[in-house]
């Protein structure tokens, strides 16, 4: 059971995380096999992630989604984000 969602992770993929400015972010996300929503989640999550490990708290600016077409492109997400301080 634990196998399938490995699987399914292992399809997304992500672009590096960008710097835009002093302490906003950029990053694309891609999946296959994650709906739009999920290829969103996706962006968020590993968004959260990098802030984080940089001991910020992640704060969306914008986004972008793209639905792709079936068979052909997956769907992406581009996400912006600032890492804010936490105090």
């Amino acid at each position: 059971m634990m196998a399938a969602p490995l699987l399914l992770a292992a399809c997304a993929s992500s672009g590096p995380v960008t710097q835009l400015d002093k302490d906003t972010y950029m990053l694309t996300t891609s999946s296959r096999w994650h709906g739009n929503d999920g290829v969103a989640i996706l962006g968020l999550q590993q968004a959260d992630t990098y802030c984080k490990n940089l001991g910020g708290r992640m704060r969306v600016v914008g986004s972008e989604r793209s639905e792709g077409v079936v068979g052909f492109l997956p769907p992406k997400a581009l996400i912006t984000f600032k890492c804010d301080k936490v105090s």
